[in-house]
C-alpha cells in the first residue's frame, strides 16, 4: 500500500446545521409548474437523493473498529456501530436518507405525470423520452435502495410475505396520506417494471453532463445489481457487460497509473470528477462522509482491519510490487484516500454552512465485480479470473505474470475461508469450488468499496456475522440473521401508519 502521511490536527465540523424537509410536509400545490421538456429536465436534477447512506452503512459493517477515546463521537456513527436504533433525522442518518429518497420519488412522479399528459395518440413525444426513462430509473433506484435497507434481503422463498416499503407512483394531492408497505416481492416486481421501461429510453446526449444523471452505463450497472440480488446470473452478466463495453480496462480507475503519480489532494479531486472514466454516476450529497472526516471518527478503519483487508492481497508478489491506493494518517488514524468535500456557506457573509461531497454512486468497478460474481455462479471460472486480473492490473504496480490470478492461488487463500466472521450463506446453494471463488470475489470487493456502504449490502445478502470490538469492554455481535440488519422504519413514518419492523 502506498502510504502517504497527512497529519490533521483539527477540523471544524458543523454538526446539526442541516435539516431535512419531511416528505409531504408542504402543500403539494407548491410543485414546480411544468410546461416544456427543459422544465422536466430541470426538475429531474432534483430527483436524486440529496442525503446518502454511505456513512451509516459503513458504520454498521465489518470495515470498522473502536479506535478509542480521543476521537470524534458522531451519533450516527456510534449508533450504527452498536446497531442501536438511530435517533438522528438529519444528514448521514437512515431517517434523513428515507425522507430524501421519497422526496426524490415525488419529483419523478411529478415529471412522469406531466410527460404522460403530453402523449399524442398514445405516444410520448420524442423530446420527452430521455427524461421519461430517467424518471422511471430514479424511481426504481430509490425504491430499490429503500427496500434493501428497510426490508429483508430478497429471498424467493419468503419475499411474498416479507415486508418491504411503500412504492409510490402517484403525485400527491394531499399533505398527508396513509401508505402501506408492499411485500419485498411486490417492490421488486415494480422496480423491475420501472427499470426495464426506463432502460429503453435513456439517451446520454440528452444531458450536458451525463454522469450527473442515469446514463446508459449507470443504468445497466444498476440493472446488473438488481438481478444480482435476485440471483438471475445471466442477466447480471449481460447488463454488466453492456455497462463495461468492449474495453472494460479503460473504464476502471487507474490507481496504479495516473493516480499513483498524483498528490493526495489531486487524487481526491480526480476521484469525483465526471471526466474520470470509472465514475458512471455521481450525485452531490450533504454529508460528512469524506476522507478527512473518516480520520476523526471513533468508529472507523483500524490498523488491524487495514492489515487484514488492504495489505493482505493474495496475488501480491515481491516486495517491490505494491498496492497503489493511497492511505494517509489523519489524527493518528489510517484513512484510505478517496473523495474530498466542498463547503457551501449559507450566504457570502456567513461563517456557517454545509459540507457536500460529490460521491460516486455507481462506478465501473461495481459492474466488473457484478460480472465476476455472475461468472462464478455460472461456473465460468476462467472468465472470472480474467476480470480479476483486469482489476488487479489497475491496483498493483508493477503488475506482472507473477501477480496474475490463478485457480491455485484462489484455492490456497479462500478455500473454506470467507475472511469474514462467518461463512457466506446466501439463499441459493454453493458447491465447494463456487464458494471458494465467491469468497475471493466478495473479499476483494470489500476492499474496493470501503467507506461507500456497499459492504453492508453484501453482509445482508450473504448473511455474514459481524463482530465489533469495544475498547476495554466486551465485543458486540450482529448474528448472521440478526433482525437488526433490517433498519427500523423511521418514527415519523410510523406515525403516518407504517408498520414497524420486528425487533
Amino acid at each position: 500500500m502506498n502510504k502517504k502521511i497527512l497529519y490533521i490536527l483539527s477540523i471544524v465540523v458543523a454538526f446539526g446545521l442541516m435539516s431535512c424537509d419531511e416528505y409531504l410536509d408542504t402543500t403539494p400545490d407548491n410543485r414546480t409548474v411544468l410546461d416544456s421538456d427543459e422544465k422536466v429536465k430541470e426538475l429531474l436534477t432534483s430527483a436524486y437523493p440529496e442525503m446518502t447512506y454511505g456513512l451509516f452503512c459503513y458504520s454498521m459493517s465489518d470495515n470498522v473498529a473502536d479506535r478509542g477515546e480521543g476521537n470524534e463521537v458522531f451519533r450516527n456513527n456510534e449508533q450504527g456501530y452498536f446497531w442501536e436504533e438511530f435517533t438522528e433525522t438529519l444528514q448521514d442518518s437512515p431517517s434523513g436518507y428515507w425522507e430524501s429518497c421519497y422526496n426524490a420519488i415525488a419529483h419523478t412522479n411529478q415529471a412522469l405525470e406531466f410527460i404522460e399528459d403530453t402523449k399524442v395518440e398514445g405516444d410520448i413525444p420524442f423530446e420527452y423520452l430521455p427524461y421519461y426513462g430517467e424518471a422511471l430509473l430514479v424511481r426504481a433506484y430509490c425504491h430499490f435502495m429503500l427496500v434493501n435497507l428497510w426490508g429483508q434481503h430478497y429471498n424467493p422463498a419468503t419475499a411474498d410475505t416479507d415486508l418491504g416499503v411503500p412504492y409510490v407512483t402517484e403525485v400527491e394531492d394531499v399533505v398527508f396520506k396513509n401508505y402501506r408497505r408492499e411485500t419485498v416481492a411486490k417492490v421488486y416486481e415494480l422496480v423491475e417494471k420501472d427499470l426495464l421501461e426506463g432502460l429503453k429510453h435513456i439517451e446520454d446526449n440528452a444531458y450536458d453532463v451525463p454522469k450527473y444523471h442515469f446514463n446508459v452505463a449507470a443504468a445497466n450497472t444498476f440493472a446488473s445489481r438488481f438481478y444480482q440480488y435476485k440471483g438471475e446470473w445471466q442477466k447480471v452478466k449481460d447488463y454488466a457487460t453492456a455497462a463495461l463495453g468492449a474495453h472494460p480496462s479503460a473504464k476502471l480507475r487507474d490507481l496504479a497509473g495516473k493516480y499513483n503519480l498524483m498528490g493526495i489532494n489531486e487524487q481526491a479531486a480526480e476521484y469525483s470528477k465526471a471526466t474520470e472514466p470509472a465514475n458512471l454516476m455521481l450525485t452531490s450529497n450533504i454529508t460528512y462522509n469524506f476522507s478527512l472526516f473518516q480520520g476523526l471518527l471513533r468508529y472507523g478503519l483500524s490498523h488491524d482491519i487495514f492489515s487484514k483487508v488492504f495489505d493482505d492481497v493474495f496475488v501480491q508478489g515481491a516486495s517491490s510490487n505494491a498496492w497503489t491506493q493511497s492511505a494517509v494518517t489523519v489524527s493518528n488514524n489510517l484513512v484510505v484516500w478517496k473523495w474530498g468535500y466542498f463547503f457551501k456557506r449559507m450566504d457570502v457573509n456567513a461563517d456557517i454552512g454545509l459540507y457536500y461531497a460529490m460521491t460516486p454512486k455507481i462506478v465501473a468497478e461495481e459492474a466488473l465485480f457484478n460480472r465476476i460474481e455472475a461468472n462464478i455462479m455460472l461456473k465460468k471460472y476462467t472468465e472470472a479470473e480474467d476480470d480479476l486480473n483486469l482489476y488487479f492490473e489497475k491496483r498493483l504496480a508493477p503488475f506482472t505474470d507473477e501477480n496474475k490470478v490463478t485457480e491455485e492461488k484462489i484455492t490456497e487463500r479462500f478455500s473454506k475461508d470467507s475472511h469474514a466472521a462467518s461463512d457466506l450463506d446466501p439463499w441459493y446453494d454453493l458447491d465447494e469450488k463456487t464458494r471458494t471463488y465467491l469468497n475471493c470475489a466478495i473479499h476483494t470487493r470489500r476492499r474496493e468499496f470501503a467507506y461507500n456502504g456497499l459492504r453492508w449490502f453484501d453482509i445482508r445478502r450473504f448473511n455474514i456475522k459481524v463482530i465489533h470490538e469495544v475498547n476495554e469492554s466486551t465485543p458486540v455481535v450482529l448474528e448472521a440473521k440478526d433482525a437488526r440488519k433490517v433498519l427500523q422504519i423511521p418514527a415519523m413514518a410510523q406515525q403516518y401508519g407504517l408498520e414497524a419492523n420486528n425487533r
